[in-house]
């Protein structure tokens, strides 16, 4: 997730979550056509979202950029966010790795926050995805978009 309030994107990675659920929700439509036996679905469009429990633990580095949130409830253009989901499986070599990956805008959607424990737990929603590649270099995430 792009913390960096302006300027260039500063990523922290999202790590406390046991799955990776990345559910694709198709929007399906329903056509009845006049030579089919039985009505057709087709695809319209699809609306992934990352909607497994999402959790950033205090001392994460995205942690303080939640809270902030999480202080203010945040709507509208406040909520959209850049978020690079990076594919498992590695189609570089072993010297150079490089990953399928997403650079997307996402709605941030806060659930909950834990005081105890200290966890802020939330999803995204996302509504635009640009293809591309991902490598890391010095510890941090290059994105290179597909051409």
């Amino acid at each position: 997730m792009n913390i960096a309030t302006s300027g260039s994107p500063e990523h922290a990675r999202i790590g406390k979550s046991t799955i990776f659920d990345l559910v694709l929700n198709a929007q399906t439509e329903e056509n009845d056509f006049i030579e089919s036996e039985m009505p057709t679905t087709d695809v319209q469009y699809y609306k992934p979202e990352l909607s497994q429990e999402l959790q950033s633990n205090k001392g994460d580095p995205a942690f303080d950029y939640l809270y902030e949130m999480f202080l203010d409830l945040p709507t509208g253009e406040e909520v959209k966010k850049n978020l690079m989901i990076v594919f498992a499986g590695n189609i570089g070599t072993e010297d150079a790795e490089k990953f399928n990956a997403w650079n997307t805008k996402a709605t941030l959607i806060l659930d909950h926050f834990d005081s105890v424990a200290e966890k802020i737990y939330f999803k995204f929603s996302i509504y635009e995805i640009e293809r591309g590649t991902c490598t890391v270099a010095d510890g941090k995430p290059v994105y290179e978009k597909k051409e």
